[in-house]
């Protein structure tokens, strides 16, 4: 894949995020300059997977699961997935669990590609995916880092959102992963949603799931 274009500083997004909203559009995320090559898995509006080159002269690879893919695609970032990668990027000198990784690969809760998790309860009959699941089984079998950001469950999905992460977590006890999270839990003890992580939030160990 051809290298993406110049990568946006944080503050220029901002500005540009707030203009575009000014005008009632979506903005448009590329990829940061580091990210070399873009895969994913994908089936109409789901996306089951989504594997970042961030360093091909590394070979270790970090898992991030998140709530429900956005908009990033083989040739657009989002604003979740923008600011994911540049917070392990920007961190592989201050993390030992990060330092090694070359490739991101993010999944998530929920394939069902939608930007207002809000919505989400249209799809509340089909919302526990089992290819989903698969997927995110087979990837955590292979990688053993994890960071869990899946947030707060959208609403009226409590009861969909609490059996999706027990299937999520009973994988990753099986498996041994070692799981971290960012910053902090939420009030209804979830991970902080990796959308809102600051890149200078800490990167903890999840002791017990």
């Amino acid at each position: 894949m051809a290298k993406q274009g110049t990568a946006h500083t944080h503050e220029s997004l901002c500005a540009m995020q707030k203009e575009f909203y000014l005008k009632g559009k979506k903005p448009t995320y590329k990829y940061p300059d580091f990210v070399s090559n873009v895969e994913l898995i994908k089936e109409k509006s789901k996306r089951y997977c989504l594997k970042l080159e961030i360093n091909n002269n590394k070979t270790g690879t970090i898992i991030v699961i998140l709530k429900n893919p956005s908009r990033a695609n083989k040739s657009v970032s989002d604003k979740t997935v923008f600011n994911v990668s540049n917070y392990i990027y920007k961190n592989q000198k201050k993390y030992h669990q990060l330092k090694d990784v070359g490739h991101i690969i993010i999944l998530n809760l929920i394939p069902n590609y939608l930007t207002d998790s809000k919505q989400l309860i249209k799809f509340k009959k089909t919302i526990i995916n089992k290819k989903n699941i698969s997927i995110l089984e087979k990837y955590c079998k292979k990688h053993k880092n994890v960071i869990i950001a899946w947030g707060d469950s959208p609403a009226g999905l409590s009861q969909e959102y609490k059996q999706l992460k027990t299937k999520i977590k009973n994988i990753l006890t099986e498996n041994e992963n070692h799981v971290f999270y960012v910053d902090k839990l939420t009030k209804a003890n979830n991970p902080k949603h990796g959308q809102v992580w600051g890149y200078k939030d800490k990167l903890e160990e999840l002791k017990e799931l």
